[in-house]
């Protein structure tokens, strides 16, 4: 037999790892060189740490679309950035 007052102090527990979870990746981010990088950099490490991107992006005050935009950018430039380098390369020759 089970009580409805378990099923409910489970999800407060759950709730509270949450945010304890939370806490410990923000402090852990305040601790690194990372917190002078930019959001993208920050999101990452927090990625990294195992929160989901959309709780990432809620605590650098952003959101889960922009974040993405900006990692699809950013991997945009670098596939440029080699394309150049080696064009430029053969024009040389």
């Amino acid at each position: 037999m089970t009580f409805g007052g378990s099923t409910q102090a489970g999800s407060e527990w759950k709730r509270v790892g949450t945010i304890i979870g939370r806490s410990l990746a923000f402090l852990c981010l305040q601790s690194t060189s990372l917190k002078e990088g930019t959001v993208l950099q920050k999101a990452q490490f927090l990625s990294g740490l195992g929160l989901p991107h959309r709780d990432a992006a809620e605590m650098l005050g952003s959101s889960e679309a922009s974040l993405k935009e900006l990692a699809r950018l950013a991997r945009k430039s670098k596939g440029t950035k080699r394309g150049r380098h080696r064009k430029s390369k053969r024009g040389k020759r």
